[in-house]
């Protein structure tokens, strides 16, 4: 096996282990209230090849990985807008932690209103329309 074999066969596991949803995991509904999970992740890999005429050529590769809970995003359905959705930490907050949160209130606020206005949009068109109809 070459050694860009050897490496595109580490890649092609990496790969495989992770992926683009790998960092929230799946809602779980309890109670009225939906929790996502998040998570953070590292990964590091490295392969080599090599050797002589006297030795053989030889190569290996190696990878570690660990994964670890950030936060829980709590929805709260009877809650409307944005006191509905909190995102609570599972550790003590470091650095990851802090950003999540502070991109959760700069960012949710902004898509609920966005959507309001969106849906408030889409009722003056359909009754713009209505009116155009009547006439």
């Amino acid at each position: 096996m070459s050694s860009e074999e050897l490496f595109e066969k580490t890649l092609k596991e990496v790969d495989r282990l992770i992926h683009e949803g790998s960092t929230l995991g799946d809602p779980v509904e309890i109670n009225g209230c939906t929790i996502i999970p998040v998570f953070a992740y590292g990964f590091g890999f490295g392969a080599g090849f090599g050797g002589s005429d006297k030795t053989g050529q030889s190569g290996g590769a190696g990878a570690g990985g660990g994964i670890s809970p950030i936060a829980l995003v709590v929805i709260d359905k009877n809650t409307e807008g944005i006191e509905g959705v909190r995102v609570v930490p599972v550790k003590k907050p470091g650095p990851v932690t802090e950003a999540i949160n502070a991109i959760g209130e700069e960012i949710i606020p902004k898509v609920v209103e966005m959507m309001n206005k969106k849906e408030e949009e889409g009722k003056e068109e359909v009754k713009k329309e209505e009116t155009k109809k009547g006439k």
